[in-house]
């Protein structure tokens, strides 16, 4: 591939070493190859040549709209030309926080806990205990979802003794096998 081919002429081919009209600065644009018919950029130059080759374009300049080519350039000439302002204020924060040696929060503060870790206290308890009879005098089952939002809405509960829907679930579930048998003891009454 040293040797020029016969479809590729020189103003189609931009690359880092050669100037592009449209970047006077002669500046590279970050090692990637421009094709003047389509407006296809590609890291590699053989993938530049390969549609050149084959005279087969992505997007066939008989087919846009000179508007469109026009804008596509200008635009691609702004991105050229745009350079990215640095966020000062958080680069500031982020020095800060490399010269502070010790953090004011403690360690892991970020880290969300799912789930308390250890016993409730006797009034989580009975607050789902005494819903769980309410439900049970009414011939209704106590769904995890309500009693959350239940627990939620009461005031006496404090933010750090609420429990989550999976643990809701299995304290109705140990409350529900606490409850005698019906089924056994209709069986037993009628036996006797």
């Amino acid at each position: 591939m040293n040797d020029v081919e016969p479809n590729a002429r020189d103003d189609d081919i931009v690359t880092p070493n050669r100037s592009d009209l449209f970047n006077p600065d002669g500046a590279p644009k970050q090692s990637l190859f421009y094709c003047r018919e389509c407006g296809v950029s590609f890291i590699r130059y053989t993938n530049l040549l390969q549609p050149i080759e084959r005279w087969k374009h992505f997007i066939r300049p008989e087919h846009i709209k000179l508007l469109d080519r026009e804008l596509g350039l200008f635009m691609r000439a702004i991105e050229d030309t745009l350079v990215p302002v640095p966020l000062s204020p958080v680069s500031e924060v982020i020095k800060a926080f490399k010269r502070k040696s010790d953090p004011e929060l403690p360690h892991g503060w970020a880290i969300r806990h799912g789930r308390k870790v250890g016993r409730y206290p006797e009034t989580t308890k009975a607050f789902v205990k005494a819903k769980f009879d309410e439900y049970a005098k009414c011939g209704a089952k106590l769904k995890a979802d309500e009693a959350e939002i239940q627990m939620r809405a009461d005031r006496f509960i404090e933010p750090n003794d609420l429990m989550t829907k999976s643990q809701l679930r299995n304290y109705i579930n140990t409350l529900k096998s606490q409850l005698p048998k019906t089924r056994v003891w209709r069986r037993q009454v009628e036996h006797e």
